[in-house]
C-alpha cells in the first residue's frame, strides 16, 4: 500500500416521540476520547409533533453500552 486513507466518525443518536410516534436522527463528532454517550439532562424537542420531554434510553440498550449482554466471539 502506497497510500493511507484519512477517516473519521460520528456518533448517531436515534428518538422515537413517544407521543406521535415519529422518529429522527441526531449525530454529532465526538470532541474528546473521554465520550459520554448519556444525554439525559438535555431536553429534547420532537419536530414532527413539538412534544418536548426527558430522553430516555431505549430498553435493553442500555444493556449493550454496559456490555452486560454481548457474547464474545
Amino acid at each position: 500500500m502506497s497510500e493511507q486513507i484519512e477517516y473519521t466518525f460520528e456518533l448517531l443518536y436515534h428518538f422515537t416521540c413517544l407521543k406521535c410516534k415519529n422518529w429522527w436522527s441526531y449525530s454529532i463528532t465526538p470532541s474528546n476520547d473521554k465520550m459520554n454517550f448519556d444525554i439525559n439532562d438535555h431536553a429534547i424537542h420532537c419536530m414532527h409533533c413539538g412534544n418536548v420531554g426527558k430522553p430516555i434510553i431505549k430498553a435493553g440498550f442500555d444493556d449493550i453500552l454496559n456490555h452486560q449482554n454481548i457474547e464474545n466471539p
